[in-house]
C-alpha cells in the first residue's frame, strides 16, 4: 500500500532533508578547515663518547732562532737542522713543527732585531735560541751578545712564550778573560731566566772532517743528522711540558 503524504507532511520531510544536507555540508567544511596533523615527534639523539670524532692533538710550533748552523749553510731546506730534528722527533713519536728562523751570518743583534718577524709572526709555542757563534767570531765583546740574548729572552717572557737556549761551546781559557766570559754567557742566562739549556749542539761534529764542510765550521748533511739526534734528545722533554 502506498501511503500518500499530505502537503504538511511533505513540507516536514523536505525541511528534515534540508537540515541534514546543511549539517553534512558544515561537517565537510569544518574538516577541510582543520589544521594538518602534527608531524611525528622525533627523539633527539646524543652522540656517545665512543661515537664522537677523535680529537687530534695539535703539534706545537717550535721556532729555532739562529744563524747558519740553524739555517743550513749550503744545504737544502730538508737537510737543515730544524727539518732533520722534526723528522727525528716524529720517528720517536713526538709531534712538533719546527720553523727554521736561521739566517747565515747573523750575530745576536740581528736575531733580536727580527724577533717580531721571525718569532711573533710564526705563532710559536716554544722559542729555541741558538745564536752567539758569530759574535765570538767577529770579536765582539761578550757583554754585547749576553745583553742581546737577555733581551730576546725578555721578549719571550713578555709574550708568555716558553724558551730554551742552545749554546756554542767556547773554550773556557783561564788565560783569556774574553773566552771565559763567552763560555759563561749561556749557563748564566739559563740560570737567570730558568730556561732549559743545551751546552753545545756542535759537539757531535767537532773535529770531525767527515762531518764538516771544507771550512771546518759548518756541518755537512751527515753532520746535521748527527747534531739533530742531540737536539732531539734535548727538546723532547721540553716539548712534553708544553700545554
Amino acid at each position: 500500500t502506498v501511503t500518500k503524504l499530505d502537503g504538511g507532511s511533505r513540507r516536514f520531510r523536505q525541511d528534515q532533508t534540508m537540515h541534514r544536507l546543511l549539517a553534512l555540508a558544515f561537517i565537510l567544511l569544518a574538516a577541510c578547515g582543520q589544521p594538518p596533523a602534527p608531524a611525528p615527534t622525533t627523539t633527539a639523539t646524543h652522540t656517545t663518547p665512543s661515537e664522537a670524532p677523535a680529537m687530534t692533538t695539535k703539534a706545537p710550533t717550535i721556532v729555532m732562532l739562529g744563524d747558519s748552523l740553524t739555517a743550513g749553510y749550503q744545504l737544502t731546506e730538508d737537510e737543515a737542522l730544524p727539518a732533520v730534528v722534526e723528522r727525528v722527533l716524529a720517528a720517536r713519536g713526538v709531534k712538533a713543527h719546527l720553523v727554521n728562523a736561521g739566517v747565515s751570518g747573523d750575530p745576536t743583534a740581528d736575531g733580536l732585531n727580527r724577533y717580531d718577524w721571525s718569532v711573533t709572526g710564526a705563532n710559536a709555542d716554544l722559542l729555541v735560541v741558538a745564536l752567539g757563534a758569530n759574535d765570538f767570531l767577529l770579536g765582539l765583546p761578550p757583554e754585547q751578545p749576553k745583553k742581546n740574548l737577555a733581551a730576546i729572552l725578555d721578549r719571550a717572557k713578555a709574550d708568555n712564550l716558553p724558551a730554551a737556549l742552545i749554546g756554542v761551546a767556547i773554550p773556557d781559557n783561564d788565560l783569556d778573560p774574553r773566552d771565559a766570559a763567552y763560555a759563561a754567557i749561556y749557563p748564566d742566562l739559563a740560570k737567570q731566566y730558568g730556561v732549559p739549556y743545551q751546552p753545545n749542539f756542535r759537539a757531535p761534529v767537532a773535529g770531525r772532517s767527515d762531518l764538516l764542510m771544507g771550512d771546518g765550521l759548518h756541518p755537512t748533511a751527515k753532520g746535521v743528522e748527527a747534531m739533530a739526534e742531540g737536539v732531539a734528545d734535548f727538546l723532547a722533554p721540553v716539548i712534553a711540558t708544553l700545554d
